[in-house]
């Protein structure tokens, strides 16, 4: 039984089982046949000699859609009710990973013993009381308000235990041999001479030219490029969710009214969240006001203060309080005033940047939209009214765009041209400045090597990338280039062997990474195991 643990690693997920299963997990998975079975009527797969429950299934499709719930509402993506198949292939391949790594743990002893479990209760903040003492009354109240019962709940720890174990699986120590051929690779000093040149400098004295032909035949070539946007128009209401105040006693109204969805918690425990759904309920008020006027915004009903705008105007003062006391008095949405709520319309099109996601949720739409954040405590309740698809562009009307891409395209091939001919005669006058570099040091940011690959004017990113190919492909001069506008030129002069003191004095940083190095192959070895000996089943295309 496996009692060790690296709690020191738990932010070391198993990477490489995400990226490997994402490569194969379509050839490594059978469909389930042959008609309707009593077991697999209740499971979603089979791992080796494990099912993967319905129940379980859904719950994880639950968990993964509230974590990414909040990113698709900011992205504009409606949620219609359906299961989304993205979030149903996630959740079925994460539970075939957890599954697997099971059967590798019962295969090799491991588990999570009783005592691991117990543990792991009595020290959960959320089933203690004031004096931090576990509360079984306070642990089936929360189990049973979160539809958990403590058998179920007891089973899901033990198997989280045994993923933690899983994950942070113990290695045997790192030999001599390892330690010598990662540290001393590590510490090899390449001296290596680098000159960045620019797109603009090179080409600072260079005009190029185009032809009416040479325009006409490159527009016929890209024509698909050249297109005039989908332009949108909506009428709208926007909120200031910062203008919003409630007071106390209306805040503890609302709580009341809605004290089952806070878990037995306090008005005072759970005021924050209470706060939150107030304003999100003064939102769909909003929105069941949008409703209303459904039928007049369609007809273009005169009684309507439309007004246009150029930029989102968010409701004045005056508005969102006689909406927020509509709301907070429970009066009928409809005795709302038309005057008092006015409505905008917007004009937007597909190359819109400062709403881009707005316009995302308008292409996608159609008629009202839910709430949407469009800035920082700023809302907005479209009503989408008008839709143009985007129109691809005449020649003469895309032709001073593609003159322009033309040219710039004849630019970036004159730049290599004149770089690589460069470098072809830069063996006797040399490269440019000689700079160290450590392949394990480079990147330390007190480093002398950063500080002068930065003086060069490269990023971080920059000197990644370039390093990156200089290593990679084994050349001792050439180019990198950094994009389509500049171009590192590199040439390697000499290398330093690390001498016997730097290979022993090892840092912390050295040894985690190479520790680490070990665990991916090991990971790596659980991965080739684990697909030779279990077979995975699919049940869900049969049910």
């Amino acid at each position: 039984m496996l009692e060790w643990m690296q709690k020191h690693k738990k932010y070391l997920v198993i990477t490489v089982w995400v990226s490997a299963l994402a490569l194969v997990f379509a050839s490594m998975v059978e469909w389930g046949g042959g008609g309707f079975s009593a077991v697999s009527s209740d499971s979603v797969a089979k791992v080796g000699d494990i099912y993967v429950s319905r129940q379980e299934y859904q719950r994880k499709y639950d968990q993964i859609y509230d974590n990414v719930a909040e990113y698709m509402r900011q992205a504009g993506l409606l949620d219609d009710g359906k299961p989304i198949p993205e979030i149903e292939q996630e959740a079925f391949r994460i539970l075939v990973q957890e599954k697997l790594l099971e059967m590798v743990a019962k295969d090799i002893g491991v588990n999570a013993t009783l005592n691991e479990i117990l543990e792991t209760l009595l020290n959960t903040p959320e089933f203690q009381d004031a004096t931090h003492t576990f509360n079984r009354e306070q642990y089936e109240n929360l189990l049973q308000a979160n539809r958990w019962n403590s058998a179920d709940y007891e089973a899901f720890v033990a198997k989280a235990l045994l993923q933690e174990k899983m994950q942070n699986f113990p290695i045997m120590p790192v030999a001599t041999l390892e330690t010598n051929a990662f540290i001393s690779a590590g510490k090899i000093e390449d001296f290596v001479e680098l000159k960045l040149l620019t797109k603009e400098s090179v080409l600072k004295n260079t005009t190029l030219q185009t032809t009416d032909t040479q325009i006409h035949s490159y527009w016929e070539k890209n024509k698909s490029k050249y297109y005039e946007p989908a332009k949108y128009e909506i009428v709208y209401i926007a909120l200031d969710m910062s203008r919003v105040s409630a007071d106390e006693h209306v805040l503890e109204k609302f709580y009341q009214d809605n004290k089952s969805k806070y878990n037995n918690l306090s008005f005072e425990q759970s005021l924050n969240e209470v706060k939150a759904d107030y304003n999100k309920a003064i939102l769909s008020f909003a929105s069941a006001y949008m409703v209303t006027i459904n039928k007049k915004i369609v007809e273009n009903d005169k009684s309507l203060q439309i007004k246009a705008s150029d930029v989102i105007t968010p409701l004045d003062y005056q508005s969102l309080s006689l909406m927020q006391k509509h709301f907070d008095d429970d009066l009928d949405i409809k005795d709302v005033a038309l005057r008092d709520i006015p409505l905008y319309t917007l004009k937007l099109n597909d190359n819109e940047s400062e709403y881009s996601s707005l316009v995302a949720a308008i292409r996608n739409g159609e008629g009202l939209l839910a709430p949407l954040e469009y800035a920082e405590n700023l809302w907005i309740v479209p009503y989408v009214i008008e839709k143009i698809p985007k129109q691809p562009l005449t020649f003469e009307k895309a032709k001073e765009l593609v003159n322009s891409d033309l040219i710039e395209e004849k630019r970036n091939e004159e730049f290599k041209k004149i770089i690589y001919n460069r470098f072809a005669h830069a063996d006797k006058k040399g490269v440019g400045d000689i700079i160290p570099i450590h392949l394990s040091l480079w990147q330390e940011q007190d480093s002398k090597s950063y500080k002068q690959l930065l003086s060069l004017g490269l990023s971080t990113q920059d000197m990644r990338q370039a390093l990156d190919y200089i290593m990679r492909y084994n050349k001792q001069e050439g180019v990198v280039f950094l994009g389509s506008d500049r171009a590192l030129l590199f040439k390697v002069t000499k290398q330093k062997m690390p001498n016997y003191v730097d290979l022993t004095n090892i840092t912390n940083a050295e040894d985690e990474a190479l520790q680490e190095a070990k665990v991916k192959d090991l990971r790596n070895a659980m991965l080739e195991y684990a697909m030779k000996h279990y077979k995975v089943i699919d049940y869900r295309r049969q049910n």
